[in-house]
């Protein structure tokens, strides 16, 4: 009976005890291994460059219809190109076709006239139009009008003159030669096509005789 009592004491006492006890702080959960946790900064807003309002740039529509008018031409404008060009110090009203060449090649572009049109396009895309044939010098083609060329030579090996003349030529402009007939295929704008005529005809000679 005192057995039974005492138990009884002992259980009330270890009751009270576990229900006074504070409870266990919850576990912190784990974070996974090999996975930390990366705080990635708010990115500025891109800067939009505005060309500096002293830079007489202009509109490349309105240029191209007054050019239009003065010589005849059509111009058909490639939808990579500006609507602005810079223009240097050249009067917008001063400018004519063989000038307005000229101010697209300052401006990384090019023109190639294709079945009565001109088109506009960006210098690296030129090579893949098909600029006419100009074998022959002529007066009335623009300097800065780009034609293409086969130079053929007697003396020197065409593939010879390649690693001479490509350094000469822009980055746009085309240069190949064909080994088996001895000739150069040239694209480029019109005046420097003359240069490397020039440059060719100067190189294709015969070779000197040495005295015995």
């Amino acid at each position: 009976m005192q057995r039974n009592g005492l138990a009884l004491l002992l259980t009330l006492v270890i009751g009270d005890a576990a229900a006074q006890a504070p409870a266990p702080a919850p576990t912190p959960p784990q974070q996974s291994v090999g996975q930390p946790v990366m705080v990635v900064p708010s990115q500025p807003p891109p800067q939009v460059f505005v060309p500096p309002p002293e830079l007489p740039m202009v509109e490349l529509a309105p240029l191209l219809q007054r050019v239009e008018r003065a010589s005849n031409k059509r111009f058909l404008v490639d939808r990579r190109v500006g609507p602005r060009i810079f223009l240097g110090d050249v009067e917008p009203n001063d400018i004519t076709y063989p000038v307005l060449l000229s101010i697209l090649r300052a401006n990384s572009l090019a023109a190639v006239e294709i079945e009565g049109r001109v088109n506009i396009v960006l210098d690296a895309e030129v090579r893949f139009l098909p600029a006419p044939l100009a074998q022959t010098d002529d007066s009335s083609i623009a300097g800065d009008e780009w034609v293409t060329r086969v130079l053929k030579t007697t003396n020197v090996g065409a593939a010879q003159l390649v690693p001479i003349l490509r350094p000469l030529m822009p980055q746009a402009a085309h240069l190949a030669a064909h080994s088996d007939t001895n000739q150069l295929i040239l694209m480029d704008r019109y005046a420097n096509i003359q240069r490397i005529t020039a440059i060719v005809r100067s190189l294709d000679v015969p070779p000197a005789r040495q005295s015995q």
